[in-house]
């Protein structure tokens, strides 16, 4: 026969308060001067605590306001519930592409002639390949004073990941991937790209990492 014992709880303030501490996590990094690589630093552990960005649908959509990737008003109709599903979907898949995406990176910056042959360069022209652009013409430096200028349509949830690919693609076809690094913080899976002027940037920011390994070398002395 099983006994039952009460269960003494905390008081509901208490409560509260704890599954706050428990849920909380900080905003996300964008230090990477690149989106691509703030994607990749959506999921990071800066301190040797993890934060995931990505939990849930909404969580990338609030990402990419946030990034400056799409605005909120492209975003809205993304966050009605007949896109739910879908939203979820998609979150596991920009996970599982971030997962491949970071694999790339550390391949990439230990070896950038591994670029050429990789076989994620195939995997965004794919997800590249099932977008949908359309062009207009705006205002822009040229001698007539107008452009042609691509936006990207999101109009339904795997939209999102071909815009994540696109930046992806946009770093590849740029980046010195020798000035791609990871943060020279302890156990810090931050990514950046070094524009520094000497490319002689250690850390992802010194707040994070760099006072701290500052105080560190400190105290060794």
């Amino acid at each position: 026969m099983r006994l039952a014992f009460p269960i003494a709880l905390p008081p509901r303030s208490k409560l509260k308060e704890m599954i706050m501490l428990t849920e909380d996590r900080p905003s996300p990094f964008f230090i990477g001067d690149s989106s691509a690589l703030d994607f990749l630093n959506s999921v990071a552990a800066p301190k040797t605590t993890e934060y995931e960005w990505l939990q849930s649908g909404p969580d990338l959509l609030d990402w990419f306001v946030e990034a400056g990737m799409a605005s909120e008003e492209k975003l809205q109709h993304l966050r009605s519930p007949e896109h739910a599903n879908a939203m979820e979907d998609t979150v596991q898949s920009a996970r599982k592409f971030r997962d491949e995406f970071r694999a790339f990176i550390q391949a990439a910056s230990d070896h950038p002639s591994a670029v050429v042959s990789h076989p994620m360069i195939d995997q965004i022209n794919e997800t590249l390949g099932q977008g949908s652009q359309h062009f207009q013409i705006e205002s822009g430096p040229s001698d007539n004073g107008y452009i042609l200028a691509s936006r990207d349509r999101i109009a339904y949830p795997s939209d999102l990941l071909c815009l994540i690919a696109k930046h992806c693609a946009q770093l590849i076809c740029e980046a010195d991937f020798q000035y791609v690094r990871n943060c020279e913080g302890p156990n810090c899976t931050l990514y950046f790209r070094d524009v520094s002027k000497n490319h002689k940037r250690r850390w992802c920011s010194m707040e994070v990492c760099g006072n701290r390994a500052k105080v560190a070398a400190h105290r060794k002395r």
